[in-house]
């Protein structure tokens, strides 16, 4: 599939193709229903403001009304002025906020108070005409320096979202599509493209619904809601699957014993990075690190290289990267921005495989990558063995100092179903004494970052006095004397 129209002229298009479709679902009692050619007016009122305004090409423009439809309408008229797009939560943190606004030479920022204003404004048609490479939005991701970092997406990147929403020849979103991704997470950028080209419906479900596991599928079945992306965790913790869905998309964390024989579970894969969706994988069963795609179905371009940039062969783990034509870079770090660039392709910072069946797995972080006595270590694959050992939903790995020696702590957070000596011993038989953890700990929740993901660098570190109580079976931390 081709993108023969690009995508902002493609929506004018279905606004006169598709007049009275709906495009936008309300959900809040506060909203209506927004066709196409509603949408399209209404956005009109935005470009119109910013033309006035003179804001245009490669100017930035901070979007913080309230999330919903508004947030949609605003985002589109923004675009319709050739100009970039910054979005935030309306409670977004305010030294946050402020921090970015500057950072991003952010020119306009769109509140409820002034949007309540454009919408009483003359709409303007048609559009400005783009380069694939002018700028059209930001997302702001953790920095390494404490402060976000902004990612720079041009123009081309919408269109390469449209084009990569495919399992193979399938679409994996269409018809009434259920947004409970944070509309200022790159996810939403992922979505909000293709569904909007292709004419379909998007229902912006309110937060304090998202996060509620048991008003969650109330709500999707009650608007008739038949394609959902969820993470993982999140899928889990739902009491049950919504009758109206047909299709789930899983990513943004590992996928591990996913699957149903009732509702078509897509795995994605995608970062802030790529600006679209890089791979999808159609679980077909239950998988311990479900793949995220294969060989030949995917249309972005991908490959495992080692350190030097040299493509490994299948069956060899190394880092997985892939072809981002429209990233523009991280705002004001030009250095960082090399370090990700390696012969023509980004670097994902995720280690991969590429195994004998053509599938892609994903192994873990290149920066989570530990080292015992000179020894590589990949976490996952222990994480992957403790979960089965242990019988648990959840494990995590990670590398502390015992009495200044580097050694493994592996974390969890239900009751596990066997005994850490029983454990370890089974442990040794699957993997080498160097990768059985010497230290266990059971943990009364999963620490996440500002994103929702699991954060390990929040993990507690053990007390280095108690790592090796005599009786591990009834203390915490628990330890075993690997050799």
């Amino acid at each position: 599939m081709s993108a023969e129209m690009h995508f902002i002229e493609k929506l004018e298009n279905n606004s006169i193709t598709y007049p009275d479709r709906t495009a936008l679902i309300p959900v809040e009692s506060t909203e209506s229903s927004m066709t196409y050619a509603q949408l399209w007016e209404a956005s009109g009122r935005v470009y119109g403001f910013l033309k006035q305004k003179g804001i245009g090409k490669e100017d930035v423009v901070m979007i913080t009304v309230p999330r919903g439809n508004s947030s949609l309408v605003t985002l589109i008229g923004i675009w319709r002025a050739g100009a970039a797009a910054v979005m935030l939560d309306a409670d977004y943190e305010s030294e946050r906020m402020a921090y970015i606004m500057q950072d991003s030479g952010c020119v306009l920022k769109i509140d409820a108070a002034l949007f309540a204003g454009i919408m009483t404004c003359a709409s303007r048609e048609g559009y400005e005409e783009t380069s694939s490479h002018d700028l059209a939005y930001l997302i702001y991701t953790s920095g390494t320096t404490g402060k976000p970092k902004g990612v720079m997406q041009e123009y081309g990147t919408l269109d390469m979202c449209v084009r990569m929403h495919y399992c193979g020849e399938r679409s994996v979103i269409d018809g009434r599509f259920a947004m409970i991704a944070p509309l200022c997470y790159v996810v939403a950028m992922f979505l909000i493209p293709p569904l909007l080209y292709n004419a379909q419906s998007i229902a912006v479900i309110p937060m304090a619904i998202v996060k509620d596991p048991n008003r969650l599928p109330e709500c999707i079945e009650e608007h008739a809601l038949t394609t959902l992306f969820i993470v993982p965790s999140m899928l889990k913790r739902l009491k049950r699957i919504p009758r109206s869905l047909t299709k789930i998309i899983v990513g943004g964390e590992p996928a591990k014993r996913i699957f149903s024989d009732r509702v078509e579970i897509f795995c994605g894969y995608g970062q802030s990075e790529s600006g679209f969706n890089i791979t999808t994988f159609l679980i077909d069963r239950e998988y311990d690190n479900t793949p995220v795609g294969r060989i030949g179905e995917q249309k972005a371009e991908i490959c495992i290289m080692d350190d030097e940039g040299r493509v490994l062969p299948a069956g060899e783990t190394g880092n997985l990267c892939y072809k981002a034509p429209y990233f523009r870079g991280y705002l004001g770090m030009d250095r960082l921005t090399e370090q990700v660039r390696l012969n023509g392709y980004i670097r994902s910072g995720d280690c991969g495989v590429i195994r004998p069946d053509g599938t892609i797995c994903i192994t873990g972080r290149t920066d989570e990558m530990i080292k015992i006595r000179g020894n590589r270590i990949e976490p996952a694959e222990v994480e992957t063995v403790l979960q089965e050992i242990l019988q648990v939903e959840w494990v995590a790995v990670r590398a502390i100092l015992d009495q200044q020696h580097p050694c493994l702590c592996a974390y969890y957070e239900e009751e596990p179903k066997r005994s850490v000596e029983e454990a370890i011993t089974l442990a040794r038989r699957r993997l080498p004494s160097y990768m059985v953890p010497s230290c266990f700990m059971k943990i009364d929740q999963i620490p996440r970052d500002t994103n929702g993901k699991i954060a390990k660098k929040y993990l507690p570190v053990p007390d280095a006095g108690s790592e090796r109580p005599p009786h591990p079976q009834t203390s915490h931390p628990q330890t075993s004397d690997s050799p």
